[in-house]
C-alpha cells in the first residue's frame, strides 16, 4: 500500500510541474535568448499583397520565435509540417482568433493583424511559444 501512495504522490507532483510549465509558457511575453534571430529571418516577406512568414521548429520551439508583420496587411503563415510535430501543430494565436491544427494538405494559417502591439502564440499546450509584432 506505501509504494501505491508514493506512486500517487509523484504522479500529482509531474501533473503539477507540467501545468506549471504550460501556464507559465502561455502568459510569458519573453523572447527565448537563443532564439534571437535577425531582422530579415523573422519578418514577413510581403508581395505587396499578403504577408507570407515560412513557420517550422528550431530548438524544439516555432521559429521564427518573433514574427514582425504590417498593421492591416493580410498574412499567411505557412507551417513546415515536416518539422513541425506533436502538440505544436496545433497554432493558437487568442488575439486574432486563430486555433487552428495544420497537417501537410492544410498548412497556412491566415488572418488580418487589425491591432498593433505585441501578442502572443504558442501550441494548444501552451509548450511552444513566440510572439508576434505588428507595427
Amino acid at each position: 500500500m506505501q509504494l501505491g501512495k508514493l506512486l500517487g504522490i509523484i504522479g500529482i507532483i509531474l501533473i503539477s510541474v507540467f501545468l506549471l510549465v504550460a501556464i507559465r509558457n502561455y502568459f510569458s511575453n519573453s523572447q527565448i535568448t537563443n532564439n534571437i534571430v535577425k531582422e530579415v529571418d523573422a519578418g514577413a516577406k510581403n508581395n505587396g499583397e499578403e504577408q507570407i512568414v515560412d513557420l517550422s521548429v528550431k530548438n524544439y520551439n516555432y521559429y521564427p520565435n518573433t514574427i514582425n508583420l504590417k498593421y492591416n496587411v493580410p498574412a499567411k503563415i505557412v507551417v513546415d509540417t515536416n518539422k513541425v510535430r506533436g502538440c505544436l501543430q496545433s497554432i493558437v494565436i487568442p488575439d486574432f482568433g486563430v486555433r487552428k491544427f495544420v497537417t501537410a494538405k492544410d498548412n497556412i494559417i491566415s488572418f488580418v493583424p487589425d491591432k498593433k502591439g505585441t501578442f502572443s502564440f504558442s501550441c494548444s499546450m501552451g509548450m511552444g511559444f513566440g510572439k508576434i509584432v505588428v507595427s
